[in-house]
């Protein structure tokens, strides 16, 4: 094996491409110096080679649909036969795709109660609503008492411990053992630990019971059963003969493990890593367990050349890496980091000032798309207020919320409490206020005013019957609202009056939303964006009703009811955006950072807000798991502390500063206000990191 090769982006690139000259390439280097570009190359020079032995078919692997995209992009050019069929996949594609596969095989292993019976995959929502029926009555009892998380959140993180000890690969009953042993604080949490040990052991034992597979049993399957079947492995063998494994470092180790197993019986291998990333290490992304790929590999390059960024957010670059103490000319740090002359006091006033600044860019020529709005999180009035400023002067934008719960989107909302109306079974009745909502969405000529009325006319609202019909209203208020209003008032009531109960939910909201809510008159007349959500909405739903259907107990309205009980108690949270719609919309972006970061994007302009935030580096609360004490690179046994805390907040910083900067090919706005959104006068690291890289180069400045 040779050592690690230092190579011109454009040498390297040829060097990668050649996959017979250097079957096994393991690539590295920093974000935007051209890695995906050799990839693709190589991709290329396979596909289109005459050599008959040659001609097979190639697994292109990657952490997440999105960073997909450039592969996926080329393929839709190109007309494969079938001996040449690439597959592109993330590993959890690929596990379950093998799974389902090779499900008679693992049948065998009678590892669950009913072998033989189909398997019944769990999204992470669907996973969250079982986890609710295990941990719900440990609540009752007393367990948990000392933990203030949302229901949804103690779900998530109880899920995400068995997710650890999958992907790390130690059994989930060493989970508190692991927790507390890490632990310094006070002694009440091991309690918890165990707790949550009781909770997941119990989830992983219902799972067995019902031939439920989450994520986490999803990879135990593979990793314990099939892939130490030879029948699976002489089949991955004949499968596929190429691998390109691009971002290797935003993988858990199970991932490195198995593309470690597989590269010695493929033709080509070429494993890509960026270096300074494993963005997704909260979720069990191990960059170093993915350095040690480059074992496999007979030649080794390096790219250190940036692509995209300009001489002098390179010349920034090269200051926050780590032990870089170089001087930094002041015109530099000024050019490439923009502070605006006025520093507004409250958190509207930054957002009308970042508007206006896009709006000048705009209209200087720059492309909307060229233009990101990063936050460490998005809040509704943050959004809203940007967007709506954006959109008065004719700016289009794209957000980017891939967390943002179902509930909260307003289409969705007026869907769902018309569901409940015309479902009295389900016994959870809207209150007012979302039924008047809901009637000015449906009815958008009735605004909030007339609908609360309207509701309230006949007798005090009633949620058990929240609709009353026309002939029971008053008649001064038949005289303040027209006609036509009231007929389409009626004949929405008169809709919902005769829907078949028994009629499953996802032909309920197709039936509502094409006879009804799209006809003229009505809100969503019209509308592209309504439709594209309520097709989301029906794929969240048909997800949530694939695991339920199996079992002979459970029929359309109940599976309805436990639907909308979930996604009011927020345990449904994704829309089930598909990544690939996410690169297809224009416009300015707004986005968290993170989420822009994992789209591998470039723009030319960056909006940094809420620069105090903690939210650039520090983790979330999690006091029912611990990502890092769970990770394999951390000795079991050591305490974790807040040095290590402090470590962990300032190495956070620097991974996303440099990637957030290698992403962009002109300049960084740093806005910052007074008081942040929430009121306070934060001052957090990134603040600090600016003001000290200004006064740094001022007093260089000064000095001469």
């Amino acid at each position: 094996m040779n050592d690690l090769l230092s190579v011109k982006p454009e040498v390297g690139q040829e060097q990668a491409a050649d996959f017979v000259e250097h079957p096994h390439v393991f690539l590295c280097g920093p974000a935007s110096s051209g890695k995906t570009t050799a990839a693709l190359l190589r991709l290329q020079h396979i596909l289109s080679s005459d050599l008959e032995s040659y001609t097979s078919r190639a697994l292109i692997l990657v952490p997440q649909r999105s960073l997909a995209e450039p592969y996926q992009s080329m393929l839709r050019q190109l007309s494969l036969p079938v001996s040449q069929q690439v597959s592109v996949q993330t590993m959890s594609s690929l596990v379950r795709r093998m799974i389902n596969l090779f499900w008679p095989l693992i049948a065998s292993h009678q590892v669950f109660r009913y072998p033989f019976e189909q398997p019944r995959f769990l999204t992470l929502e669907t996973a969250q609503y079982y986890m609710a029926q295990i941990v719900d009555p440990l609540l009752d009892r007393g367990h948990f008492a000392t933990i203030t998380l949302t229901r949804n959140r103690l779900f998530s993180q109880l899920l995400d411990n068995l997710n650890k000890s999958a992907i790390v690969g130690f059994p989930h009953t060493e989970l508190a053992a692991r927790l507390s042993s890490a632990w310094t604080g006070d002694q009440a949490q091991l309690a918890v630990y165990r707790d949550v040990q009781t909770a997941v052991s119990a989830f992983r034992s219902l799972c067995l019971e019902n031939n439920l597979l989450d994520f986490s049993l999803q990879v135990e399957l593979f990793r314990d059963i099939l892939w130490q079947n030879a029948t699976f492995q002489k089949y991955l063998q004949t499968q596929y003969q190429h691998l390109i494994y691009d971002n290797a470092e935003e993988d858990p180790p199970y991932v490195h493990d198995f593309v470690g197993s597989l590269i010695p019986n493929l033709r080509t291998s070429l494993v890509i890593m960026d270096e300074g990333a494993g963005l997704r290490s909260f979720l069990g992304a191990d960059p170093k367990s993915a350095a040690a790929l480059a074992t496999k590999a007979l030649k080794q390059l390096h790219f250190d050349e940036n692509y995209v960024s300009t001489p002098a957010v390179n010349a920034v670059i090269d200051r926050t890496q780590s032990g870089n103490t170089q001087r930094l000319p002041f015109p530099l740090v000024s050019e490439a980091l923009i502070v605006p002359p006025n520093k507004p006091r409250f958190f509207p006033d930054l957002l009308h000032a970042v508007s206006q600044d896009i709006a000048d860019l705009i209209h200087n020529g720059t492309p909307p798309d060229q233009i990101v709005v990063l936050s460490p999180f998005l809040s509704d009035p943050l959004v809203f207020e940007l967007s709506r400023r954006l959109s008065k002067a004719g700016i289009p934008t794209q957000t980017l919320r891939p967390s943002l719960a179902l509930k909260s989107n307003p289409i969705i909302q007026t869907i769902l409490t018309l569901a409940a109306i015309s479902h009295p079974d389900w016994q959870q009745p809207p209150d007012l206020n979302q039924t008047q909502l809901a009637l000015s969405s449906a009815i958008p000529r009735l605004d909030h005013l007339r609908a609360r009325l309207l509701l309230e006319s006949s007798a005090p609202f009633l949620p058990e019957a929240p609709l009353p019909p026309v002939d029971n209203l008053q008649q001064t208020l038949k005289d303040r609202i027209s006609s036509d209003m009231l007929g389409q008032y009626e004949k929405l009531r008169l809709w919902l009056d005769f829907v078949d109960q028994d009629e499953p939910l996802d032909y309920f909201i197709s039936r509502l939303f094409s006879e009804l809510l799209t006809q003229p008159g009505y809100g969503f007349a019209g509308s592209q964006e309504a439709g594209e959500t309520t097709a989301r909405l029906i794929q969240s739903y048909q997800k949530f009703k694939s695991p339920l259907s199996i079992d002979p107990n459970a029929n359309a309205s109940f599976i309805g009811g436990e639907f909308y009980r979930s996604l009011s108690q927020g345990l449904l949270s994704a829309l089930f955006l598909p990544d690939e719609e996410l690169t297809k919309e224009t416009g300015v972006l707004i986005a968290p950072v993170l989420t822009f970061l994992m789209q591998n994007r470039t723009a030319k302009y960056q909006f940094w807000l809420n620069l105090g935030s903690k939210g650039w580096y520090e983790r979330l609360e999690q006091p029912l798991t611990h990502p890092y004490v769970l990770s394999r690179q951390w000795h079991q046994g050591t305490k974790w502390t807040t040095e290590d805390e402090l470590a962990l907040s300032r190495h956070n910083l620097e991974r996303t500063l440099l990637g957030l900067m290698r992403r962009c090919s002109g300049q960084i706005i740093l806005c910052n206000s007074e008081y942040s959104e929430t009121g306070a006068e934060d001052k957090g690291l990134l603040l600090t990191w600016a003001q000290n890289l200004f006064r740094s180069a001022i007093r260089e400045e000064q000095n001469g």
